[in-house]
C-alpha cells in the first residue's frame, strides 16, 4: 500500500522516508495488516509506544519501546526547540526560516520521533505543501512555542495535542511563504486581481468527529472556485489546507460536513487579492497559451508579453534543430565487444485484447538495423527496420499486427511495430541493435546507433506505458550495450516532405505500385486474404482501392466474426450490399478508372477470420472456371478497428508472403499505374474524373421548404454551386400538415402544385415548424394523409409524384435550433407532447420505406451547439451557416449522382 492511499486511513500518521526507511504510526498493531507500509519500514503503536519491523512482508513486534527512545533523546530536541521559539517569531534564521517554522518542526519532532535527522525531510515536505493563515501567525507564535518546550513527561502525554499545534504551525508558517512567490494560473485576469480564499481564522476544533483527512466544502459567498482539505484527528478538527483560492466577492463559509459526526468546528474564511500589485500571474491569452501578466496600481493587469511555450512548440524544437543542420539531444547506443545481442529492453504485462505500439526513434550510426521484439506468446512480435534505407524489412510474430516507418528527417526514423494481445503475458520488450539484422554477432566495442525515445503505448492513446523514454534512463535494463546521454552529430537536411510531395506526385503522374490479383486457369475461388481477430462490438472499416482489368467484379467476404458479402462493379462504380454485420457501404470514383470500395461492419462475435479479396466474373459468384491471364488490379487493402490504424500487413503489396492465396491465384506486384491523372497529355482537359458534377448542371430544380429554404439562405448558393436552375416555392413559417396553434396549416403543402411538369429534382425540407411553431400531432408511421408528422411527409412525396411524375425527390432533414431558441430545439417537449428527435426520426423512417433519398443535414455540422456558429438568431442561418449547407447539400447531390440518382 502507498504511502498516498496510508494517509487516507483515520489515525495513522506517515513519516515518509526512502523504501524501507518510512516510520508509520498507527492506532494498534490490527492496522497493520499484510500490505500495510513497505519492506524495512518501522511502525509505532500510538497507545504502548512499542516498536514493530516489516520483514519479508510480515510485520513482527521488535523488544524497543518508541516513548522510551524518545525520553532519552528527548532533552536536547526541546531545548532546540526553546532556543528557535525564543527568537523573535516572525525572523528568519537558521536556513531563511523563521522561528515560528522551527517550532512546528520541534513540536511535530517532540511529539513522535527520536530522531531529529530521518524527520526533517518530511516535515518539510508537509510545511511546503499546507497553507493557512498567515495573519494569525504571529499572535500564536510565543504563545505556541510555550506549549511546545513543555516538560518532558507533559511532551509524551499530551502528544496528540501537539501534532495538532504543530499542524496549526506549519499552515500558518507556509501560507506566509506562499504569499513571498509568483501567484501561479487564473482562468481570467478578473479572478487574479480580484480577492480569493487564502486561509483562514483561528480554528475552534469541535468534536466527535470522523477521523481522517476530507475534502473541504464552500458555501453561501460570491464567487466561486475555492477548493481545499482538512483534518480532524482525535474526533476534533485540526488543521485547513485551502488548494485552491478560487475567486469571490464575498466570503464563503467553511463547511465540515465531510467528517461525520463533527460537531462545534468552526473557522473564519480570510479572503485576500489572489495577485497584488508587483505580482506576477498566468492565465489563458489564447487557445492552450498562456500569457504573463503582472498586476500594476489600480489594480489593473498588465500584459507583460511574455508566452509559455506550447507543448506543439516544444515538440517542434527538434525539427527546427534539424532544419538549421543542428543536432538534437539524443542516445547513443554501443556495442560490446564480442559476441553481442545489444538491447535495451523493459518488462511489461500485456493484457488480452490490447493493442499495442511499441515505437522507437532512431537514427543509423555505424549500425543500421533495428529490431523490435516480444517473444512471449501471446504478444509476439518481431519487426526489423533498416534505418540506412529506411524500409521494414521483415515482420514475424503470431500476434503482429503490422510495422511502418516514417522519415522524420537528416537521417532519423519513427519505427512502429504494431501488436494485437491475445494472452496476459509478462515478458521483456526489447529495442536491438545490429549491423544486417543477425544477433548475435561479434560486436567491436565502438560501433552503435543513436535513439531519441523508446515507447511502448495503446493504439489511439499517447501515454508512455513505460516509466521513461529515455534509453538512458534506469528504468531500462541493458544487455551488451552501454548507453550514453549525447547529440546527433550535424546533419543539415530538409524536413522531411516526401509524403506530400509523393501523394501529389501520384495524383498528378502516378506510380506502377498497384498489383494485379489473377485467376487461375481451373475451375476454383480466387481469393487473397489476412486472417485478423476482432471483438464483439468492433466497428470495422474495410477500404480498398481498386480498378477493373479483365474482371471487373470485386468482392469483400467474411463469414466468421462479421459477417460481410459485398460485390463491387468497377465498371459502374456501384455496389451490391450484403452480409448481416455490414452497416454501410460505397463505391466511390478516385478517378482514371479507380474507385475506392469501402465496407462499414460492427463484429458480432469475438473471433479470428479470414477477410478476403474475391475475383468475380461478370455474372454469378464462386467457384467458375478462370482462363490464367484475367483479373482486377488492386493498389492498397485497409482494415480499421474502431478508428484506429490499419492492421493489414503489407496493405500496398498483395504479392507479399503475409497475403494468402487461394490455390492457383497469382499475384503480380507493380502491374499498374495507380492514378496519375495528367500522366497522358491526350486526356488533359477531357473526363478523367467525375464527382457528379456534372449531371447537375442545368437540371431543373424545385424546392419545397420552410423559411430555410425560401430565404436568402442554402438555396440560392446551392444552385450557383451545382448549376442548377432554380424554382423556389418555400414558404416562411409553413409547415406540410395539420396546424394545432394558431398558424395556417398546410402552408408547404399547397405549394407542390405549383411545382413545373417538367422539373427533374425536387427537394423537400420539411422544416422545424411541424414541431414548434405549428405543433402537427405526430403520428404513427403508416399514417397517410396531412393530419399527422408521419402522414405529411408520406402524402407530400405521393402528391409530388403525381404533379412531376419524371422528377427525383430528395428529402433534406430538419436541424434543431439553438439552446436560445424557445420553440424549435432538441430537448422541449411541445404542446402534442413530442419531442423535435421523434420528427427527425419520422423523416428518416418514411424515406427509408419509400426509398427516397435522404440528405442527413447533421452532417453539415449544424445543430444545437454549433447555432453561435453558424445561426443569426438561434435557428436561421447566417452567412456562414447558408454556405455550410449549401456545400454540404451540392457533396450529398453529387455523392448520389454517383449512386444513380438520375439513372431510370
Amino acid at each position: 500500500m502507498s504511502n498516498e492511499a496510508i494517509l487516507e486511513i483515520p489515525n495513522v500518521v506517515v513519516i515518509s522516508g526512502p523504501a524501507g526507511q518510512s516510520l508509520l504510526v498507527v492506532q494498534s498493531a490490527a492496522d497493520l495488516v499484510a500490505d500495510f507500509g513497505r519492506e524495512g519500514d518501522r511502525a509505532v503503536i500510538r497507545t504502548t509506544g512499542d516498536e514493530w519491523l516489516k520483514t519479508a512482508g510480515v510485520w513482527a513486534a521488535t523488544s524497543a519501546n518508541f516513548w522510551g527512545t524518545l525520553l532519552q533523546q528527548g532533552s536536547d530536541k526541546v531545548d532546540l526547540a526553546r532556543r528557535w521559539a525564543e527568537e523573535a517569531p516572525d525572523v528568519e534564521v537558521d536556513g531563511g526560516f523563521s522561528a515560528l517554522h522551527w517550532a512546528g518542526r520541534a513540536a511535530l519532532i517532540a511529539a513522535m520521533f527520536g530522531d531529529l535527522q530521518s524527520a526533517m525531510t518530511a516535515i518539510d515536505q508537509a510545511v511546503s505543501a499546507a497553507a493557512g493563515s498567515a495573519t494569525t501567525a504571529t499572535a500564536k507564535a510565543d504563545e505556541t512555542a510555550a506549549d511546545v518546550v513543555s516538560t518532558h513527561a507533559d511532551v509524551v502525554s499530551t502528544h496528540a495535542d501537539v501534532i495538532t499545534t504543530a499542524a496549526t504551525l506549519a499552515s500558518a508558517q507556509a501560507a506566509r511563504d506562499a504569499s513571498l512567490y509568483g501567484k501561479g494560473i487564473f482562468p481570467t485576469t478578473a479572478a487574479a486581481i480580484g480577492l480569493g480564499v487564502v486561509g483562514n481564522g483561528v480554528i475552534t476544533p469541535g468534536s466527535g468527529g470522523t477521523n481522517g483527512t476530507f475534502d473541504l466544502a464552500f458555501t453561501g459567498g460570491t464567487g466561486s472556485g475555492a477548493a481545499g482539505r482538512f483534518v480532524v484527528a482525535g474526533g476534533a478538527l485540526t488543521s485547513i489546507l485551502i488548494t485552491a483560492p478560487g475567486s469571490y466577492t464575498v466570503a464563503p463559509a467553511f463547511s465540515f460536513a465531510a467528517s461525520a459526526g463533527l460537531a462545534g468546528a468552526a473557522a473564519a474564511v480570510v479572503l485576500g487579492k489572489n495577485a497584488d500589485v508587483g505580482e506576477y500571474f498566468w492565465t489563458e491569452v489564447s487557445a492552450g497559451v498562456l500569457g504573463l501578466y503582472n498586476v500594476t496600481a489600480g489594480p489593473a493587469a498588465t500584459d507583460t508579453g511574455i508566452r509559455a511555450a506550447t507543448s506543439a512548440l516544444i515538440s517542434n524544437v527538434d525539427t527546427i534543430a534539424m532544419l538549421e543542420g543542428l543536432s538534437v539531444p539524443t542516445a547513443k547506443l554501443t556495442e560490446a565487444a564480442g559476441s553481442v545481442s545489444p538491447s535495451v529492453y523493459r518488462s511489461y504485462s500485456f493484457v488480452s485484447g490490447d493493442t499495442i505500439e511499441h515505437v522507437v526513434i532512431a537514427k543509423a550510426a555505424e549500425r543500421g538495423s533495428l529490431q523490435l521484439i516480444h517473444a512471449g506468446a501471446g504478444a509476439a512480435y518481431t519487426a526489423n527496420f533498416d534505418l540506412d534505407l529506411g524500409v521494414v524489412a521483415s515482420t514475424s510474430g503470431a500476434n503482429i499486427v503490422s510495422a511502418s516507418i516514417t522519415d522524420l528527417g537528416s537521417g532519423w526514423y519513427e519505427c512502429k511495430a504494431v501488436v494485437l494481445v491475445a494472452a496476459n503475458i509478462t515478458n521483456n520488450v526489447q529495442a536491438r541493435m545490429s549491423p544486417s539484422a543477425t544477433l548475435p554477432y561479434t560486436g567491436d566495442g565502438t560501433s552503435g546507433m543513436y535513439v531519441r525515445s523508446i515507447v511502448l503505448r495503446k493504439q489511439g492513446l499517447t501515454a508512455n506505458l513505460f516509466p521513461s523514454s529515455d534509453p538512458a534512463n534506469a528504468a531500462f535494463t541493458k544487455q551488451n550495450v552501454t548507453v550514453t546521454t549525447t547529440t546527433s552529430p550535424h546533419e543539415p537536411a530538409l524536413v522531411y516532405l516526401p509524403p506530400l510531395v509523393d501523394e501529389l506526385d501520384v495524383i498528378v503522374s502516378g506510380r506502377m505500385t498497384a498489383s494485379k490479383v489473377i485467376e487461375p486457369g481451373v475451375s476454383g475461388s480466387p481469393s487473397t486474404w489476412q486472417g485478423k481477430s476482432v471483438v464483439a462490438g468492433d466497428l470495422i472499416v474495410w477500404e480498398v482501392i481498386a480498378k477493373k482489368g479483365e474482371r471487373k467484379r470485386l468482392n469483400l467476404f467474411s463469414n466468421n466474426a462479421a459477417l460481410i458479402d459485398c460485390t463491387f462493379d468497377l465498371d459502374l462504380g456501384t455496389v451490391v450490399q450484403g452480409g448481416a454485420a455490414v452497416t454501410g457501404s460505397s463505391c466511390t470514383a478516385l478517378g482514371k478508372g479507380w474507385f475506392l470500395c469501402r465496407v462499414e461492419a460492427t463484429a458480432t462475435a469475438s473471433a479470428s477470420s479470414n477477410w478476403q479479396h474475391r475475383v468475380f466474373k461478370d455474372t454469378g459468384t464462386h467457384p467458375y472456371v478462370g482462363d490464367g491471364v484475367s483479373g482486377l488490379y488492386i493498389q492498397r487493402s485497409s482494415f480499421r478497428l474502431n478508428g484506429g490504424a490499419n492492421i493489414f500487413g503489407s496493405a500496398e503489396n498483395l504479392s507479399s508472403s503475409g497475403w494468402s492465396k487461394s490455390a492457383g491465384l497469382t499475384v503480380t506486384p507493380n502491374a499498374a499505374l495507380y492514378l496519375g491523372l495528367l500522366s497522358d497529355p491526350t486526356t488533359i482537359g477531357g473526363d478523367p474524373y467525375d464527382d457528379g458534377s456534372a449531371e447537375l448542371v442545368g437540371k431543373k430544380w424545385a424546392a419545397l421548404g420552410s423559411s430555410i429554404t425560401i430565404g436568402a439562405y442554402y438555396a440560392p448558393l446551392l444552385a450557383g454551386q451545382t448549376g442548377m436552375v432554380l424554382t423556389n416555392l418555400g414558404v416562411s413559417g409553413s409547415a406540410l400538415g395539420l396546424s394545432t396553434t394558431g398558424y395556417a396549416s398546410y402552408g408547404m403543402s399547397a405549394k407542390i402544385v405549383d411545382i413545373p411538369a417538367d422539373t427533374e429534382l425536387v427537394t423537400l425540407e420539411p422544416g422545424p415548424n411541424a414541431f414548434g411553431a405549428q405543433e402537427t400531432p405526430l403520428g404513427v408511421f403508416g399514417n397517410s394523409t396531412y393530419d399527422t408528422v408521419y402522414g405529411s411527409i408520406w402524402k407530400a412525396i405521393m402528391d409530388i409524384r403525381v404533379q412531376a411524375p419524371s422528377a427525383k425527390i430528395v428529402l433534406i432533414g430538419v436541424y434543431s435550433g439553438g439552446p436560445g431558441h424557445a420553440t424549435h430545439r432538441i430537448g422541449r417537449t411541445n404542446g402534442q407532447g413530442n419531442t423535435m428527435d421523434q420528427h427527425m426520426k419520422a423523416e428518416r423512417e418514411v424515406c427509408q420505406a419509400l426509398g427516397v433519398p435522404y440528405i442527413d443535414t447533421s452532417m453539415s455540422g449544424m445543430g444545437y451547439h454549433t447555432s453561435t456558429l453558424y445561426m443569426s438568431d438561434e435557428l436561421h442561418p447566417n452567412a456562414a451557416g447558408s454556405l455550410r449547407l449549401a456545400t454540404h447539400h451540392a457533396g450529398a447531390l453529387r455523392k448520389m449522382v454517383l449512386n444513380g440518382l438520375f439513372v431510370n
